[in-house]
């Protein structure tokens, strides 16, 4: 995006922000306005906003491209009282307990703030975050590629999704977590681990009430999340609720974030008789591929990844159905599709999802 769009866009545009506070009952309200100030943006219906939503219960949020099965165990989560929902956006799982704190940004892509480089927005509009949580006592720094960090811990991730003029990063602060819990339910792959330099998830991260030593209310937080935005983004937060417009979406969106076949994407986890369980720079790339006398007959591509642009890879799995298990040949299709839906990945490439492909490949040749 040009400069002179940007210039044009900031010079007619005031520093006057939409806050919108999210304390829904149930989890996929919550998604739901995600999508909505997506296609609100699009609309030009919505303004630019930052909002913060306090969790209802226990949830197990999906990532966009994951596959229930591979990632949780569904039973122990129904034993459990675990809700499981999915976002729009990649990355991975994350249980959230009651009162834990989410926050996004939904703005316009003309706005001078925003890169053509996502990895640089990340750090540009985690900065409220940051100074939200300093405001606490806490040092908390920016670790790339999407990750908040006391310490070498981790207490934040971030995602985030374009579609047209519409940028929406999307982030949790880690408020206070359920260990015991998580790993009843949770089914992480040695290769994430190992990625990470780490030999559990307990090492992994920290919370915010373990940090200060007390249990902080979730309002006390999101006042100096609030505070931290205002200064980071140099706006002026202004609560209010969605507008008429964006209410029909919402209604729209929710029968879409609510149907199991979204949630659940069943018969997405593809029966096969080969895999591979491939570590991308940033994200898992779990392939499942059956394959008969040279030819793949069926497939099926899930992970943790992320794609930025609003793109899912189900289409490429259909093209891959019929191709020879040649490198060539997956190379052929895998570029092919990448380069025709333009896609962009954080901390993963092309290269990365033809590797995953031949790793299954190999695993049936031997």
């Amino acid at each position: 995006m040009t400069g002179e769009i940007k210039e044009d866009y900031d010079n007619n545009n005031n520093n006057e922000w939409r806050y919108l506070e999210v304390r829904e009952k149930e989890v996929v309200r919550c998604n739901s306005i995600h999508s909505t100030l997506v296609d609100g943006m699009v609309k030009g219906i919505s303004p630019n906003t930052v909002f913060l939503e306090e969790c209802p219960g226990y949830v197990l949020s999906l990532g966009r491209n994951q596959c229930c099965e591979e990632e949780c165990d569904i039973v122990e989560c129904e034993k459990l009282g675990i809700t499981v929902e999915r976002r729009e956006t990649g990355g991975g799982a994350g249980l959230m307990v009651p009162g834990s704190t989410s926050w996004g940004i939904c703005m316009d892509k003309r706005d001078s703030r925003v890169s053509d480089d996502m990895d640089r927005n990340f750090e540009i509009f985690s900065r409220g975050v940051i100074i939200g949580l300093k405001k606490l006592g806490l040092d908390a720094i920016f670790a790339p590629v999407n990750d908040i960090n006391i310490g070498d811990k981790k207490v934040g991730g971030m995602t985030a999704m374009t579609r047209q003029n519409s940028l929406l990063i999307y982030g949790s602060v880690i408020w206070d977590f359920d260990m015991d819990t998580f790993m009843k339910i949770a089914r992480i792959p040695a290769p994430k681990l190992k990625k990470k330099g780490v030999s559990s998830v307990q090492k992994r991260i920290t919370t915010i009430i373990q940090e200060l030593g007390r249990k902080i209310p979730p309002a006390e937080l999101r006042n100096c999340l609030i505070q931290g935005f205002e200064e980071a983004l140099s706006v002026k937060l202004t609560k209010a609720g969605l507008n008429e417009a964006e209410n029909a979406i919402w209604k729209q969106k929710m029968d879409i974030f609510s149907s199991k076949k979204f949630i659940l994407r069943p018969g997405h986890c593809s029966v096969s008789n080969v895999s591979c369980i491939y570590p991308a720079e940033k994200g898992i790339i779990r392939v499942s591929l059956y394959v008969n006398e040279g030819k793949i007959m069926d497939a099926g591509i899930t992970g943790d990844f992320m794609q930025i642009n609003d793109i899912d890879f189900d289409p490429l799995e259909g093209l891959l159905v019929g191709a020879k298990t040649e490198r060539e040949d997956i190379e052929r299709i895998v570029y092919t599709y990448f380069d025709e839906n333009d896609i962009r990945m954080v901390g993963a490439s092309a290269d990365d999802f033809v590797d995953a492909i031949v790793g299954a490949v190999n695993e049936y040749e031997e």
